[in-house]
């Protein structure tokens, strides 16, 4: 039982809804787009709740931004490089969507500043009909026993839409983030005797750093034999 895991890393909501607690130290949520109609192509691209993702510091997980372009690509009419990112997705070429992202960049930005000011007014509308709770009307002690929690939860979710917003405004200013500047993978790392998860994230300049994991031996020589990457962001 002590290596089960509860939680859910990539929603801070599923401790808050199923067990009234809130976890913090969740390093990512989703997003929050949610497209009236979901195609199969866009599932094919990496749509769902747990590949959609803000991380609290900032960056913005590759699936966001390939549906961003998809979405923009359809409603431009621009099908031949839509039909190119399904095929450069399809194929492997990194080359091709990256090229694709770089081409389309001020839309895709632009779409994701709109997302995350039309999330971020909802969610401090919610607060303020919150916070009249006993003002208006007579409040009733017990009633909404989970109301500062749900408050604490919006808040923590705003603060993961302000860290990406931020960031990237700040790329608009001259700094030196972008799309693509990280990739993250969790890789399972075992030996003989045990094993371990460690997550890895590459920066702009191709230098890998990793937390967890097995760690290294006293010679310095790296604990696993073998390692796997089991997921990718």
């Amino acid at each position: 039982p002590l290596r089960i895991s509860y939680a859910d890393p990539r929603n801070p909501s599923f401790l808050l809804t199923r067990y009234g607690f809130l976890d913090k130290n969740c390093p990512s949520s989703f997003c929050k787009l949610m497209p009236t109609d979901v195609t199969d192509e866009m599932k094919e691209l990496g749509y769902s709740y747990e590949r959609m993702l803000f991380y609290s510091n900032g960056e913005v997980a590759q699936e966001v931004w390939d549906i961003l372009l998809y979405s923009y690509l359809g409603v431009s009419g621009e099908f031949d490089d839509l039909q190119a990112l399904l095929t450069a997705h399809r194929e492997g070429d990194s080359e091709t969507r990256i090229m694709l992202h770089e081409k389309h960049y001020e839309a895709t930005s632009t779409a994701l500043m709109e997302h995350i000011d039309t999330f971020i007014d909802q969610l401090d509308k919610l607060n303020e009909k919150a916070n009249t709770v006993g003002k208006e009307t007579t409040y009733v002690r017990n009633e909404h026993p989970r109301l500062p929690l749900i408050l604490e939860h919006n808040n923590f979710v705003k603060q993961t839409f302000l860290n990406v917003r931020n960031r990237y405004t700040a790329e608009e200013s001259g700094g030196s983030s972008n799309w693509i500047e990280a990739t993250r993978v969790t890789v399972m790392e075992c030996n003989d005797e045990e094993c371990a998860q460690a997550e890895c994230m590459q920066d702009e300049n191709g230098s890998w750093e990793c937390e967890g994991g097995l760690g290294h031996n006293p010679d310095g020589t790296e604990k696993a034999t073998s390692k796997d990457v089991i997921a990718s962001y």
